[in-house]
């Protein structure tokens, strides 16, 4: 075909595709000047069957072909009657008559104006009709048919405009798509996260791209959705929302497997999506989906999600292809950071290698060194040109190493790796230690291709450990053995499994904490080193001595059976009696031994060390200076020990405790001064337990401090329910243990005590030990002097049982003196009790102390205790401690002083 050559510049593009034809009906498209010549731009190639003469004759411009085929009147007519009819609208249509070679022929035009490079064309469609115009036509039936057929054109032009703006509308997609693509291939991610980075650009570009309202990217867990990035273009902004749980959308996910893409155009009711309806959709709007799965090496690690908002979208075959380009650009970027993150760490791996303190090795499969680091050279001295290609067999520094690898007895043989320890000589012939790990490597079939090795000289730390070990087993002070030393001995001797007996005993010296407050612990830190040198020498070779503790000592006796072990044993205390000189002066010491004999006391280490412990405490326990043996009623008794100590503490939270009150009298009148608040144990189990059996260990675990709170509050409450019922005001008094000193908020707790419960301090009676005031330290003064301000009475119980002065009766605010019951239990049998009892009575009232005797039990010892004007009394004779629940009543039937004389 031939173009008129005011149309030669013009693209292919623009002509050809500008009006498509709508072949159906018949129609030739065309181009024109608008212009009486109708010299013609461009006519439908199908017009050379219909009219006979190709489209290339008629478009040629010179004689004006097209127009030589019409009357010229005809011609000039029509040219003014389309005039005429394009001013009043948009399109315009004409009937005429062309004389061609296949005769004259009725043609219908349709068209419209239009400008191109400032002249004025006209195009539209000819159409060949079997109707002749006619002037005589009923101008009402040329009226109608015109209108019918202008109603056909028009909805062929419709037809025309639409595929013209939707082939437009695809090539702006293209093109928008098209820069896109080339941008995200163009794209250079600097950020820490160009995984975040990519997302976030891809999704805001789709959501421009698309027109849609979100737009985001998803990665694929064994079990989640996990949210890389979200753009909302309803708030300009990327979001990233929780994780949601994939396990709940089978459907969904075989989709995205089975497929490149889900086109859902109603999402809220696709096979394929309507799972996400309920929780996602819905809440969100959603009508339509376009999702394509992000895929590597062909399986699917995230999706693309494109939502649209709104009235359902149809989506386009170019969109869907798209929406997998996209898809694919982030798959790259995920491929593009996985090999840069492996390029990297293979470039660390081999800096790492190169630079490494440690020598690498890497060994074929026949024992050919193909790799050694600058380190191995520095190790063995030996180059790598002087060991690459070479077998280790071939290498003095290696030979042994070349064993290990290919000996089928090796561990390396049965395991894929072996590490340990190797003496060799480096090439100048000195020695070292080495230290290897060696690992086979395998090939993707699964065959052994390499040996790599990790070397290290580990000479120095040979050498160092060795130093170590001999400081760590070895007592620093004596040179003795130490107790790691002593109990690996020990562990060595029951590992030989041998019926061979032994014997162990533990030294300890007595009171070895004195001698260091008042010698100084120099000079302790030398008699011990004497009396290291002194056992040493006095054992020879019966045994293996060595320092356990501070100032505790071990031996063990090899084949020592219980009274060769007793024999030592009294030739240590002998050899401990014994003074020793030091720093210019003579200490003499003493020594307390626990000895057990394995297998009798104990078929493993840490059975014979307990027991020998058991058996030493009870030593100390007994007086020091002496020996123990192990027997099974220690183990009992250690046992019972630590039942007490767990029982104890579920008892005071579960109300095993209870508080029994003992009257005291007025020995005058027999009035009832006050109670003492004695401890008692109801254990659910082994049933009442005596004080003596428990206090001890209370003391020893620190729990008699919140005991003697709870006993300081049962007692007070006490006292306030004897007044409240009329029974008048009654002073309790309550032993104080003196490990309850070492609470610092002893006073506070008592007086908080009182406060809390209202009960006047003059009611509440504390009660001493000796013990406590002969050892009192500034603290303890202190102490007391805040108790005795509270307003409350101090005691001091077991008066008499003491070895110390009587110093401590001036120096402490002391109320109340107790005579100890061992001095009343023989009165009036025994001439020095009375004796001792009348003098400290005396004592007492002298220093305006009030006395009060303990253990009462006979009329005899009343009678006595009355002569000497005791203050006040009780015991048995009286009343045995009683219940609190059964107080009240048994109180009744003592006489109560006269209201205005209860606090005399």
């Amino acid at each position: 075909m031939k173009s008129h050559p005011d149309a030669g510049t013009r693209s292919a593009a623009e002509v050809v595709t500008q009006l498509p034809v709508p072949s159906r009906l018949g129609m030739l498209r065309f181009e024109r000047l608008n212009e009486p010549s109708w010299a013609l731009l461009f006519l439908d190639p199908a017009c050379e069957r219909k009219l006979g003469i190709s489209a290339a004759d008629l478009c040629a411009l010179v004689d004006a072909p097209y127009a030589s085929l019409m009357e010229p009147e005809a011609r000039y007519r029509l040219h003014d009657a389309i005039q005429q009819q394009l001013l009043q609208g948009p399109h315009y249509l004409v009937r005429y008559t062309l004389h061609t070679p296949h005769g004259a022929l009725n043609l219908l035009e349709v068209g419209e104006p239009f400008k191109q490079r400032n002249r004025q064309l006209l195009r539209g469609y000819l159409l060949v009709t079997d109707e002749q115009p006619s002037a005589a036509a009923d101008a009402g039936e040329l009226e109608l048919e015109l209108q019918t057929q202008n109603q056909n054109l028009r909805s062929s032009l419709q037809h025309y405009q639409r595929t013209q703006d939707n082939h437009l509308q695809h090539l702006a997609r293209s093109h928008t798509q098209q820069q896109l693509i080339v941008r995200l291939a163009r794209q250079r991610y600097v950020s820490s996260d160009p995984q975040r980075e990519a997302a976030e650009l891809i999704t805001q570009a789709a959501c421009e791209v698309y027109g849609v309202a979100r737009a985001g990217i998803w990665r694929l867990g064994s079990q989640s959705l996990e949210s890389i990035s979200l753009y909302r273009r309803d708030l300009a902004r990327h979001e990233q929302l929780p994780s949601i749980d994939a396990r709940n959308f089978p459907h969904y996910l075989e989709a995205l497997h089975s497929g490149r893409a889900i086109d859902a155009h109603d999402a809220q009711h696709d096979l394929r999506t309507r799972e996400l309806a309920p929780g996602y959709l819905l809440p969100l709007g959603i009508t339509s989906m376009l999702d394509a799965s992000i895929r590597i090496e062909g399986e699917v690690v995230g999706i693309l999600c494109l939502e649209h908002v709104g009235p359902k979208r149809i989506w386009q075959a170019d969109e869907i292809a798209f929406a997998g380009e996209l898809a694919d650009q982030f798959a790259q970027v995920l491929i593009n950071q996985e090999k840069r993150s492996v390029t990297h760490a293979l470039y660390l791996f081999q800096r790492a290698v190169e630079q490494s303190a440690s020598a690498f090795l890497l060994v074929d499969r026949d024992g050919r060194v193909e790799y050694v680091n600058p380190s191995f050279t520095a190790i063995t001295l030996y180059s790598s040109d002087e060991v690459c290609g070479h077998r280790l067999s071939e290498l003095p520094a290696l030979a042994n190493l070349s064993d290990l690898l290919f000996d089928t007895d090796s561990s390396l043989a049965e395991h894929s790796s072996w590490q340990g320890e190797f003496r060799s000589r480096r090439k100048n012939q000195e020695p070292y230690w080495g230290h290897l790990s060696i690992s086979k490597v395998y090939g993707d079939d699964g065959e052994l291709t390499h040996y790599i090795g990790i070397y290290e000289d580990i000479t120095e730390a040979k050498l160092a450990q060795q130093r170590i070990e001999r400081l760590a087993y070895t007592d620093n002070l004596t040179n003795l053995g130490n107790r790691p030393s002593f109990i690996r001995s020990l562990e060595e001797r029951f590992a030989r499994n041998t019926q061979q007996s032994l014997g162990l005993l533990l030294v300890d010296i007595d009171n070895f904490k004195r001698i260091n407050d008042s010698l100084g612990h120099q000079t302790g830190d030398k008699l011990l080193s004497a009396l290291a040198r002194r056992l040493r020498n006095s054992l020879g070779a019966k045994g293996t001595l060595a320092r356990f503790a501070s100032n505790e000592f071990a031996i063990l006796l090899d084949g020592c059976d219980q009274d060769s072990g007793l024999r030592v044993a009294h030739q240590v205390l002998q050899t401990l009696d014994k003074p020793l000189f030091v720093d210019n002066q003579l200490i003499s010491i003493t020594g307390s031994v626990g000895l057990a004999i394995a297998p009798e006391h104990g078929d493993d280490p840490q059975t014979l060390m307990k027991h020998a412990g058991l058996a030493l405490h009870k030593a100390k326990a007994n007086g020091k200076h002496q020996v123990q043996l192990f027997t099974e009623a220690l183990n009992a008794e250690a046992n019972y020990k630590l039942f007490v100590e767990n029982n104890l503490r579920r008892a005071l939270t579960q109300n095993e405790l209870e508080v029994f009150y003992q009257p005291k009298l007025c020995l005058k009148s027999g009035q009832l001064l006050g109670m003492e608040a004695l401890l008692r144990w109801q254990h659910l189990e082994k049933g009442m337990i005596s004080p003596d059996q428990f206090i001890g260990v209370a003391e020893e675990t620190g729990l008699i401090i919140p005991i003697g709170k709870w006993v300081v509050r049962q007692a007070c409450r006490m006292s306030k329910q004897i007044a409240a019922i009329g029974m008048g005001t009654l002073q309790v008094a309550i032993n104080l243990s003196p490990k309850q000193f070492s609470d610092p908020d002893l006073v506070g707790s008592i007086a908080a005590i009182l406060h809390e419960e209202q009960l006047d301090p003059r009611l509440l009676e504390l009660e001493l030990t000796e013990s406590l005031l002969l050892e009192a330290t500034e603290d303890t003064r202190h102490q007391l002097g805040r108790l005795k301000s509270l307003g409350l009475t101090l005691a001091m119980d077991d008066f008499g049982t003491g070895y110390s002065s009587l110093s401590y009766l001036k120096k402490f605010p002391i109320d109340v003196i107790k005579i100890d019951r061992s001095f009343i239990k023989d009165i009036p049998d025994n001439q020095d009790d009375m004796e001792i009892t009348s003098a400290v009575i005396a004592m007492a009232h002298n220093l305006k102390l009030k006395v009060v005797a303990e253990g009462i039990e006979t009329g005899a010892q009343l009678a006595f205790l009355r002569r000497q004007h005791c203050d006040v009394g009780q015991g048995y004779l009286f009343d045995k401690p009683i219940s609190g629940r059964e107080l009240i009543d048994s109180l009744r039937r003592y006489p109560c002083r006269p209201q205005a004389d209860q606090r005399t």
